[in-house]
């Protein structure tokens, strides 16, 4: 369905992304009918914010709201739902925002997905588009809507794409499609490791021989998919000297493409900590490659770029310790990232609300990395488990994250680092991870600064 005048929609969920497709949908002349799970007493925010004439559903899903010809569902909707399922079975289609976002557009897509890196990635893509002098609107699992943003004039539109987000593509096929790694993650969403990665794969399986796949030729679940993808497909690697793509030649990030090499920067230009952003930056350059961006921009933007908010972000330095909010840092191997990105001596918070999967090498990196570790939250009786097992000791249990920090303002050394970095996503304490970082960033600007 590309033409929704008149046309009967379900919106499930009001977050962000479901209130946003509401909107839009109703402007298109839709019949929309807006569900949601919570009571009225905890939606009324968002109900201001709703034009006249959207039906409205809440304290819970009922069969009401599967009576119509299509069902967009919000990404924190599983689609093992029961009312989604029966919907389905019964011939209504069912998508997501992402897929109604592209059904509505007709620029060119740069989405970008991946277990870890993808808002700090698809940041500067935005960044190095802008450089170059193009409309190039971000969006997608950060900031805006992709729906919002589906039907403005632009030069190409870029999008964080989530797992969740792939889980309701049924046409969505962007121009250049990023891979940027993978390690477990959602798997108490989405069951298996292979079905987390098959949802991954989604955003290149419908790509054309006039698409782009960039693709981390270090990864080695991503690499193998060189040789399978349609598109055309661009190798980046930190670790290997490439024939074509980008990677490393002598400290300098360069392009390497029908034999010729051509130096793009000086990896030392890069502000960003840890090798995983060197990765991020190899990422972005392959991608704007892709797209013809002049290599002036690719360098200038890369060169000034200084992160994103709650991934590894400078708060302050107090008595000589620094203190870094890496509220984003939301799974294992995230964590382990911003962990080696530091080499000074290192006192971590974590802990939140555990998603699986192998926590072994978490476990073995701060045994080898970290001198003390504070838990808080639900999973820290486990991680304390898992670490005293391992031989580590040097663990204090907070109660809050206020706690944690009041701990960590005690324990750390000038020279030291104090670094937030949960492994576990927000929603124990949360609404989201947003507003944890934003809080831990509030508590440590708090603290007396001898």
């Amino acid at each position: 369905m590309r033409d929704f005048a008149d046309r009967s929609v379900a919106v499930l969920g009001m977050g962000r992304s479901g209130l946003a497709a509401a909107k839009v949908l109703h402007e298109l002349g839709a019949h929309v009918y807006l569900s949601d799970s919570r009571p009225a007493s905890e939606l009324q925010p968002v109900l201001a914010q709703l034009p006249a004439g959207v039906e409205l559903e809440m304290g819970g899903h009922t069969q009401s709201c599967a009576m119509v010809d299509l069902i967009v569902v919000s990404p924190g909707i599983p689609r093992t739902l029961p009312i989604l399922q029966a919907a389905e079975a019964d011939g209504v289609e069912l998508i997501g925002e992402v897929e109604l976002a592209y059904r509505l557009t007709s620029t060119n897509l740069v989405a970008i997905t991946g277990t870890n890196g993808k808002t700090t990635t698809t940041t500067l893509i935005g960044e190095i588009l802008r450089e170059a002098g193009w409309n190039a609107p971000v969006g997608g699992n950060i900031g805006i809507p992709l729906v919002t943003l589906a039907q403005q004039k632009a030069d190409c539109l870029v999008a964080e794409i989530s797992s969740f987000q792939l889980e309701t593509v049924k046409n969505f096929r962007p121009h250049v499609g990023v891979w940027l790694n993978f390690s477990d993650d959602h798997l108490n969403r989405h069951g298996t490791r292979e079905a987390y990665w098959g949802l991954k794969k989604q955003l290149f399986t419908r790509q054309r021989e006039d698409d782009y796949a960039v693709l981390n030729a270090d990864d080695p679940a991503i690499a193998p998919l060189a040789n399978e993808m349609a598109a055309q497909v661009v190798l980046f690697s930190r670790l290997s000297t490439l024939t074509r793509g980008i990677c490393l030649a002598e400290e300098q990030i360069v392009w390497k493409y029908a034999s010729r090499t051509v130096p793009l920067l000086p990896a030392s230009n890069i502000q960003l900590r840890g090798e995983h952003n060197l990765e991020n930056c190899l990422a972005a350059a392959a991608a704007a490659v892709a797209l013809g961006v002049p290599i002036w921009a690719i360098a200038r933007a890369i060169t000034n770029f200084q992160g994103v908010e709650h991934r590894i972000e400078p708060v302050r330095t107090i008595a000589g310790v620094q203190w870094f909010n890496d509220s984003k840092g939301t799974n294992y191997d995230s964590t382990i990232k911003a962990i080696l990105a530091f080499s000074e001596p290192l006192v971590l918070i974590a802990g939140g609300r555990d998603k699986g999967g192998a926590i072994s090498p978490l476990i073995e990196t701060i045994c080898r990395k970290v001198e003390h570790t504070i838990l808080t939250g639900e999973a820290a009786p486990y991680f304390d488990r898992v670490l005293r097992a391992a031989g580590y000791e040097t663990i204090t249990l907070a109660f809050d994250l206020a706690s944690a920090v009041s701990t960590a303002h005690a324990i750390a050394k000038p020279g030291g680092v104090v670094l937030f970095s949960p492994a576990c996503t927000s929603f124990d304490m949360f609404s989201n991870f947003e507003e944890r970082g934003t809080n831990f960033k509030a508590l440590v600007r708090e603290l007396a600064d001898g």
